[in-house]
């Protein structure tokens, strides 16, 4: 399917709406003062980085509650040490933070620190059900996996909706980031043509310097060619200039009120900072 060539103004502005925004534990303590540019009840995704601890975690999932913001907190299940870790964690961000909403991610320590080999493990083990967590996120992978073959990642797919909806429990997909709309929306009508209909949150690099943007290309595994980057409006010769998505969603904007996609939203890392995140979007909103 291709991607229309112009954006219907309508579009652009629709492109946003539901839109969620990825912030890190350091940062969460500014969202009080972004409600203007935040509408409340925004989902607030909260990363496990393996520099914070769990304090850090519940303390940024509760700051984010009390700014008027929907906590999303990450698990990563190959960096949990045992179940008691694990229910001591939720049971903190449910009682400080009200949180019903997790994205739960393999994570990357090898071998596992514990019990939770991956996504599934965790989904099967009741722990969620049991703290009353009723939706849960996990990833997607719209460039493919370093590790797993695009049929190991659609099994795990499959595998993970089967056992959220005996469980009764609401999910959804948050994607890697991309530079480039292309693969995004080739994967996102794919899953669609599967039977997978869950909200898709496409992942959107915010502004931010190239250096920058090619640091966290490299340690996610996204593919940053020269021919990606000059499409995205990025040019490896100028490190220390900086770009934002406007093309990328541009085309997101032109693409997404087709069918064939379903529900899909656009999700933010906002890699050079959450205020040049935000003062993007207000940007991109102000346009005619």
């Amino acid at each position: 399917m291709g991607i229309p060539n112009a954006v219907d103004p309508a579009n652009q502005g629709d492109v946003l709406r539901g839109f969620s925004v990825e912030v890190t534990t350091k940062d969460t303590s500014l969202l009080a003062g972004l409600s203007d540019a935040i509408p409340k009840g925004t989902i607030v995704s909260v990363p496990f980085l393996s520099t914070e601890s769990d304090a850090d975690r519940i303390t940024a999932a509760r700051m984010t509650r009390r700014a008027g913001y929907e906590p999303m907190p990450h698990i990563a299940a190959r960096r949990l040490s045992s179940e008691a870790e694990l229910s001591s964690m939720l049971s903190d961000l449910v009682n400080e933070a009200q949180v019903s909403r997790l994205l739960i991610l393999a994570g990357d320590a090898d071998p596992p620190k514990g019990p939770f080999k991956d996504t599934a493990t965790i989904l099967r083990s009741g722990i969620l059900e049991h703290y009353g967590i009723r939706h849960v996120s996990i990833a997607g992978h719209p460039e493919g996996h370093p590790i797993q073959s695009g049929a190991m990642l659609n099994a795990a797919l499959l595998e993970k909706r089967q056992i959220l909806k005996e469980a009764g429990i609401e999910w959804s997909i948050f994607t890697q980031f991309a530079f480039t709309s292309e693969k995004v929306l080739s994967w996102t009508a794919e899953l669609r043509r599967s039977g997978i209909t869950a909200p898709i949150h496409i992942g959107i690099p915010g502004p931010a310097s190239v250096k920058t943007l090619l640091k966290f290309a490299a340690v996610c595994g996204v593919s940053a060619s020269t021919a990606v980057l000059k499409k995205y409006g990025l040019s490896i010769t100028q490190l220390l200039s900086s770009a934002g998505p406007d093309v990328l969603v541009g085309e997101y904007a032109a693409a997404l009120g087709h069918s064939a996609y379903g529900d899909v939203r656009l999700h933010f890392y906002p890699f050079g900072g959450i205020r040049k995140t935000i003062n993007w979007l207000e940007d991109y909103r102000s346009r005619d």
